[in-house]
């Protein structure tokens, strides 16, 4: 009996581990595109400034569009997020019930589908105003 207790008892220390990291994972992505957000604002605006809308081409709009929904899904994830997980249990490890622990493992997928976006998003938007300032 003592022998399964101590089993038992490991087996949750791995799992509050795993989960800890899991969540030290998905911080780090979410710090990683942090800065990011700047890079979006700042070719959303000179974009917008070497084209005016009447004379911006569907691939320049397309460009501004994407840019535009890598933002506001960065800000809709942080909502969701910062809903989901109190204080302790993002930033001080503080355990996981097994829901949350769930819900964690689709906030680390949906966080890197996130990363996808932004950075897809800003490399097409820096494609264009590097092309816009060759013209």
């Amino acid at each position: 009996m003592r022998t399964l207790k101590s089993i038992m008892l490991f087996l949750i220390g791995i799992l509050l581990v795993s989960c800890n990291n899991e969540m030290e994972a998905v911080v780090a992505v979410h710090d990683e595109l942090m800065p990011k957000m700047s890079d979006i604002s700042r070719l959303q605006e000179q974009i917008s400034e070497a084209v005016p809308d009447s004379l911006r081409t569907a691939d320049q709009q397309k460009v501004l569009d994407d840019l535009e929904s890598a933002n506001t899904a960065m800000m809709d994830w942080m909502r969701a997020f910062g809903g989901a997980f109190d204080f302790e249990e993002i930033n001080k490890g503080k355990p996981l019930n097994a829901a949350k622990t769930d819900s964690l493992k689709k906030y680390a997928q949906s966080v890197e589908a996130l990363k996808e976006q932004m950075l897809s998003a800003i490399e097409n938007g820096q494609t264009v105003f590097d092309a816009l300032k060759q013209e």
